[in-house]
């Protein structure tokens, strides 16, 4: 009986260490997630490497100068998880892009939706504009994620 305890608390043990590298990996501090950001314009990069891919998209600004912005994707296994390959994302498409900006104030940010030609949607790992953080986070607003109860107050 012991022998089995064992075998089954020594399979727990990898299996925990084995998902381990599925856990998010930094915070998304550097990002301003209370402000989203939207253009249309053309797309000018696909950078599609692990363990984050990026896109650069260009566009007229309300001066009508061209800018580019380039944003933080998730992992092509992310990307791919949507239905999404290299080849969807074809140079010089138009597309409309969403992002939470960079703190730092250096154009670009992470994604939260890029929006290609053919109608469909990449979402990004923060889901689309105003969903306000990383999977479970609460909301911007500071509401409970979705499916979650309020904190009970003293009675």
């Amino acid at each position: 009986m012991n022998s089995r305890i064992s075998v089954l608390l020594g399979s727990l043990c990898v299996a925990a260490l084995a998902a381990a590298p599925a856990l998010p990996h930094h915070s998304f501090a550097a990002y301003d997630q209370k402000v989203t950001k939207t253009v249309e314009g053309t797309l000018k990069e696909l950078d599609w490497n692990a363990p984050h891919s990026g896109i650069t998209v260009a566009y007229m600004d309300e001066s009508g100068a061209s800018q580019d912005v380039s944003v933080t994707t998730g992992a092509p296994a992310t990307i791919t998880g949507q239905g999404f390959k290299p080849k969807d994302f074809r140079i010089g498409s138009k597309v409309k892009v969403s992002w939470h900006p960079n703190r730092n104030g250096v154009a670009g940010g992470q994604l939260l939706e890029l929006v290609l030609d053919d109608g469909r949607t990449l979402r990004g790992a923060l889901g689309p504009p105003g969903a306000g953080g990383p999977p479970g986070a609460p909301p911007a607003d500071g509401a409970p994620p979705p499916g979650t109860a309020p904190a009970a107050g003293p009675k």
